[in-house]
């Protein structure tokens, strides 16, 4: 007699929020090795490059919504990843506890400092 495996339906499964900010929080720390980093490492020797790389960059930043918006997103992931995983290493201290409740909670406290940090920054950035 063989088991058969079973077919899951990931869109019907209702995941905690807690799992959902996990999730998300391995994503932006992809993102971030990959995309923010490499980004931050060009823009970063570019700017230290002289004078004139520095307004030259500067000047397509003022003038470019591509360029300004590339930068603000690579600065909100990063946000975003610092407070999850703030968020995280107090759940691995034990200082929130582990119950799905407090787990919740602290993912929707978390989401709304993510929200109004992100909302500050896009405010002084724009």
């Amino acid at each position: 007699m063989s088991i058969k495996p079973v077919y899951i339906n990931l869109f019907k499964i209702q995941l905690p929020l807690s799992a959902l900010l996990s999730i998300t929080h391995r994503i932006s720390g992809m993102l971030i090795f990959f995309l923010v980093l490499p980004v931050s490492a060009y823009i970063f020797n570019l700017l230290l490059q002289s004078s004139d790389s520095f307004a030259l960059f500067m000047d397509s930043y003022n003038t470019s919504i591509f360029i300004r918006t590339f930068v603000l997103f690579n600065i909100l992931v990063f946000e975003y990843h610092v407070i999850a995983g703030i968020r995280h290493m107090l759940m691995d201290f034990h200082l929130i506890s582990e119950t799905l409740s407090s787990s919740n909670t602290s993912a929707m406290v978390a989401l709304i400092f993510i929200f109004v940090i992100s909302l500050l920054t896009i405010l002084a950035l724009t």
